[in-house]
């Protein structure tokens, strides 16, 4: 007599995967990271998660009386207490990777003051040189990517029901509702400390991922 097998089938759609423990290093990077692609704006992981991520400035604490220090760390409760209190079924993920200084922009500016002075004033040479020297060194530090800071990431996730593209679609929704409205929540909670957040684009998602791999490579 043949038994049947009641055990019900897993659907191809649903999300099985479980990450491996690390091997000894020989896995490669594909094989260790979580991050099966990019959708939109959002990360796509292995585990079904849509995941985006927030740029948040930092607050100088250090330029602060005993008294603000106090009302930054009571206003940055009170929003996790209404983001992530009793009763919610959520979780969000702070992480401070170090990444190169950006200096591009600064160093456009000297660009742009070097050929105003050449092209107008070039009877200022002494200026003209000394600006020259300030775009080659910074320039130069730059490249070498030898001045780090610190970056304040907030990521924020949603599940995908299955692996379908409506499910993926209605996926991006939630997360653009609820990523603006985290967004919202703590520059509102810190409004008074000029604190600011902004949804990282696909591109600048991919170049977090480098450099939490090795931002000099």
């Amino acid at each position: 007599m043949k038994l049947k097998n009641t055990k019900a089938k897993k659907s191809q759609l649903e999300w099985d995967y479980e990450p491996p423990k690390i091997n000894g290093g020989k896995q490669t990077i594909d094989d260790m990271s979580l991050v099966a692609g990019m959708y939109e704006n959002y990360e796509v992981t292995k585990t079904g998660n849509l995941v985006g991520i927030l740029d948040v400035s930092g607050i100088n604490l250090d330029l602060l009386n005993d008294n603000e220090q106090q009302d930054v760390f009571s206003d940055y409760g009170a929003f996790l207490m209404s983001t992530l209190g009793e009763g919610v079924d959520d979780s969000l993920q702070f992480i401070e990777p170090t990444i190169p200084v950006n200096m591009t922009e600064w160093l456009n500016g000297l660009k742009r003051k070097y050929l105003d002075l050449k092209n107008n004033h070039p009877e200022e040479e002494f200026k003209i040189q000394l600006i020259a020297s300030y775009l080659d060194h910074f320039t130069t530090v730059q490249n070498s990517k030898n001045m780090t800071t610190k970056q304040h990431l907030l990521i924020v996730k949603v599940p995908i029901k299955d692996k379908t593209m409506e499910s993926l679609d209605l996926a991006v929704n939630n997360l653009d509702e609820k990523i603006n409205q985290v967004k919202r929540d703590l520059e509102n909670a810190l409004t008074d400390f000029d604190l600011t957040a902004k949804v990282l684009s696909s591109q600048e998602v991919q170049e977090i991922l480098k450099n939490l791999i090795n931002f000099k490579g």
